[in-house]
């Protein structure tokens, strides 16, 4: 069951029925305290009572043996037996009760023993009184009797005295125990009140706040209500019958229609070209069942015949059991955006022709300078001085390296253009071939290569194919001047993404001038050190940002440097270890 309470309100009721709770819990070791305590004193009275018991037996007992010392009655025989077995059960009783009381234990056992020693002597008098009248009244008044008769009172009455303080400290603790409880019950009843009477306010407070919310909800809806009528997108639901259920006043006016002539009236394909009913026909059950569509394109008819180009995102609403209830879909027009797709197009196409131009006008000087240059070193060269020989290699050098450009500059300007085309790609054999490919290029070199297992990825094969492409070769040349060249490559996913990483041990660069890297034309190292055009980075750059990745780049002067790069997509498929040498 939902709870509709704040917090706050919640938490109190909670402490309070603590308290409640609480009440019941002390109220009854209360009562259950104050029973044992009660038991204890009425067990310590019994105690009394029977040593009380043993001390009338001695006393009765003293005073009938002086009265047979005496009289010589011979009844004394039965009564001092009677006296024996009343004494015998008191101590009985007495053993059972202070089973656990060692000293009373004690003061029994002398007591035991002072009454056998006690016994021993009425049997003397018994038996001096068949004598003589005069031995047996001497036997009284002896000092073994005396002595006997002051250790057997002075024992019982220790005994009394030791069970009399037992009793009064559980009288006392029953005291302290009800003082205690008393106060505690005092001091949950006052917190018990406090927090009712906190609970009345809080309640109170609560309901003034949601009183004024619901007001500023009603406020807030007709807001929203505003928004929604006059919002610059339209706005639209669906049943699941592809039926209008509502539109709002932007949809309305771009289509020309009122809210009678659409809402509950118009299946949304009647709004459609029939090339985008089709699209509709395909869309919308599996949007039913995804409860989402992004950028879906549709052409829609107004009530005059014309056509306006829309993009349509919308999210399902289910109830509990997960079943379609209806549309909540957003609608741009997308006029303004499909003209300027156009220009951009024919823009695209004007220059791609002038790409074309321009490759073929700059490649045909550029070939009769290299053919020219290569046909008057052959055939005066061997005429000519070394420093002509030197001029004709430079030019026919840079003539290449201009030839160079060209297509590097093609291929920049072609990637920006280029549609992907995405693929599955085990970039583990891509990354292979790629190396056997170059590293075959590198003759003389003692090249490792060291490639762990690379997950796949969804991308363009052949522009993924110039990326490590590219990353390969410059490593290879960043690392030609040493005498061994070591580079690592793998991947790692990280923060839900795959970073692929290649390594070298090359001659690195200042992470200052990192910014540069990916410039077109630019360069951190003179082209007397390293070839190149200074588009490479610039063009592997682009690739990966038109994937929607990005691409970056660690190193130090001397100590190598790391490219690392991710492409969105789901990568999983790894395969085991492995280490490849060039």
């Amino acid at each position: 069951m939902k709870v509709y309470f704040e917090r706050r309100i919640l938490v109190g009721f909670i402490v309070a029925f603590a308290i409640l709770a609480l009440l019941g819990v002390y109220t009854y070791r209360y009562d259950r305290e104050s029973r044992v305590t009660t038991l204890l004193v009425a067990h310590t009275n019994e105690v009394l009572y029977h040593i009380e018991q043993l001390n009338s037996t001695a006393l009765r007992l003293e005073k009938e043996l002086h009265e047979f010392a005496l009289t010589g009655d011979t009844a004394f025989n039965s009564i001092y037996k009677k006296e024996l077995l009343t004494a015998a059960h008191h101590a009985g009783m007495l053993a059972k009760l202070i089973d656990d009381n060692p000293a009373q234990l004690s003061g029994l056992d002398s007591v035991r023993l002072l009454g056998r020693e006690k016994v021993g002597l009425i049997k003397k008098v018994i038996a001096a009184g068949t004598v003589s009248v005069a031995e047996r009244r001497t036997l009284i008044p002896s000092e073994e009797n005396t002595r006997i008769s002051n250790l057997l009172a002075g024992v019982i009455a220790r005994m009394k005295d030791r069970e009399k303080i037992l009793r009064q400290q559980h009288v006392e603790a029953s005291r302290e125990d009800e003082s205690k409880a008393m106060t505690t019950f005092t001091l949950l009843q006052f917190a018990s009140g406090i927090l009712l009477i906190l609970g009345f306010f809080a309640i109170n407070f609560s309901f003034r706040k949601r009183m004024l919310a619901e007001q500023s909800l009603q406020e807030a809806s007709a807001e929203v209500r505003d928004l929604y009528n006059n919002a610059p997108c339209g706005y639209h639901s669906l049943d699941h019958k592809g039926m209008i259920t509502e539109m709002n006043n932007t949809g309305l006016q771009w289509l020309g229609y009122t809210r009678e002539e659409i809402v509950n009236v118009k299946p949304f394909t009647e709004l459609l070209t029939p090339q985008s009913q089709v699209v509709f026909q395909q869309e919308f059950p599996r949007f039913k069942v995804l409860g989402y569509v992004n950028n879906v394109e549709f052409d829609m008819i107004r009530k005059n015949g014309e056509i306006f180009p829309v993009i349509v995102n919308a999210a399902a609403m289910k109830n509990e059991k997960g079943q379609f209830i209806r549309s909540r879909s957003t609608v741009f027009d997308i006029t303004e955006r499909k003209k300027a797709e156009e220009k951009v197009k024919l823009l695209n196409n004007e220059m791609e022709a002038f790409t074309y131009s321009v490759s073929h006008d700059l490649r045909a000087p550029l070939r009769s300078i290299d053919g020219y240059a290569r046909i008057l070193k052959e055939d005066f060269g061997p005429g000519m001085d070394k420093e002509a020989n030197r001029l004709m290699d430079v030019v026919m050098r840079n003539a290449r390296r201009m030839g160079k450009l060209i297509d590097d500059m093609l291929d920049f300007s072609r990637v920006g253009r280029k549609d992907l085309s995405r693929n599955r790609i085990d970039v583990d054999i891509m990354v292979d071939s790629i190396r056997r490919e170059l590293v075959d290029q590198e003759k003389g070199r003692d090249i490792r290569f060291d490639i762990q297992p690379l997950a796949s990825v969804e991308a363009d094969n052949n522009l993924m194919r110039q990326v490590w492409t590219n990353l390969i070769s410059n490593a290879l040349k960043y690392t030609s001047k040493n005498l061994l060249t070591e580079i690592t490559i793998d991947s790692r996913h990280e923060n839900g993404k795959v970073v692929y990483s290649i390594r070298d041990n090359g001659v690195g660069f200042d992470m200052k001038y990192a910014n540069k890297l990916f410039g077109v034309f630019q360069r951190l190292h003179k082209i007397e050190e390293f070839d190149g055009t200074g588009v490479g980075l610039a063009l592997v750059h682009r690739i990966i940002s038109r994937h929607g990745g990005k691409i970056w780049a660690e190193s130090e002067v001397n100590k190598g440097a790391t490219f690392s790069f991710y492409i969105p997509a789901e990568t999983n498929n790894v395969r085991h270890d492995k280490q490849i040498s060039g």
